[in-house]
């Protein structure tokens, strides 16, 4: 199952069709992994996630994973610095990044190439302007939510809040974001 690595610390588990980690690969590998590939799989829960206290890399592209698979998380990974779901099926942006940042605070790099809430045109020829509006809200909004991401999707994160994208205060009249004057 596991392809043999040089590196102790990293597991790399793709393509296996797994739907969870099996419990001997969390006892085997939890304590010293820091990278982690699980990548075109069937991940259905990640419950086992918080047994890995040192990973600091999360690779779970092509999954079919949403956002009811962050909630089978027990628990935050605060090490965790870079987490790849490119091409899963995250539909809900408010949802997804509440959940991200709820499990994974110090997130530093994140992608989300190939869901449908990244409006990243990568599948779209041409790439029409009309994107261009619609990618700076969704990466404004990502950098609004994460505050330690450096890295989204394919380059650094700007953080350029414009007044058009983001609504300054919700309903019940509190403030969103905080802006302060240059």
């Amino acid at each position: 199952m596991e392809r043999p690595e040089n590196n102790d610390s990293q597991l790399i588990l793709v393509q296996q069709n797994l739907r969870t980690l099996p419990q001997e690969l969390v006892k085997k590998h939890a304590d010293h992994v820091e990278q982690l590939d699980l990548s075109h799989n069937c991940l259905k829960d990640l419950s086992w996630l918080a047994d890995f206290e040192q990973l600091r890399h999360l690779v779970l592209d092509s999954n079919r994973m949403h956002e009811a698979h962050l909630r089978t998380l027990t628990c935050p990974l605060p090490q965790l610095e870079v987490l790849m779901l490119n091409k899963n099926e995250f539909s809900d942006l408010p949802t997804t990044m509440r959940l991200i940042r709820k499990f994974f605070p110090n997130l530093q790099y994140l992608s989300l190439h190939g869901n449908p809430i990244c409006p990243d045109g990568l599948e779209l020829q041409p790439f029409s302007t009309y994107l261009r509006y619609d990618y700076e809200y969704y990466s404004n909004y990502i950098a609004q939510s994460l505050s330690k991401l450096k890295f989204l999707d394919h380059g650094l994160v700007q953080r350029t809040y414009k007044y058009e994208s983001f609504p300054i205060k919700n309903y019940n009249g509190k403030q969103l974001i905080q802006t302060t004057s240059v």
